[in-house]
């Protein structure tokens, strides 16, 4: 058949978790991601708040599970949420890594408005305070943060 394609993996779906999953795999994969439509047509691309974790000195991961648990009305298992809460900072820190454009508190280059991605860490980052949150803790990109 000619239109057959090889890959080492084929991932379905484009948004935040495929394309997360895509970007997390060895380089050395020949990987394909099909979408049902563009990149742009996704709800992780209209996804606008932001990513909440403790990144903030004064916060915790133990005040951020039990600001979830109130959240969640007791429909949160404690030890998944603990878990999937304490891996918060190092996710937010990957997606750094992967250069999205964060919105942060100071530029890292002096007298330039274009942020160095390559030196971006958690603590540069600029964080409000939302929904059931008890401090600052929601990472954004401007009112963007899927795209």
């Amino acid at each position: 058949m000619s239109n057959m394609i090889k890959t080492d993996v084929l991932i379905i779906g484009a948004g935040l978790a495929g394309l997360s999953t895509a970007l997390s795999l060895p380089k050395s994969l020949n990987i394909t991601v099909l979408s049902k439509a563009a990149l742009e047509v996704c709800s992780s691309h209209y996804a606008q708040g932001g990513i909440a974790a403790s990144l903030d000195k004064a916060d915790s991961v133990t005040d951020h599970v039990a600001d979830t648990l109130i959240a969640g009305a007791g429909l949160c298992a404690t030890d998944n949420t603990a878990r999937i809460l304490g891996a918060g900072q190092q996710a937010v820190q990957w997606l750094c890594e992967q250069g999205v454009p964060f919105t942060q508190t100071t530029l890292t280059k002096e007298n330039d408005n274009t942020p160095d991605f390559a030196v971006l860490k958690t603590s540069d980052l600029h964080l409000t305070k939302e929904g059931g949150h008890g401090c600052r803790r929601v990472a954004h990109a401007d009112d963007a943060t899927g795209r």
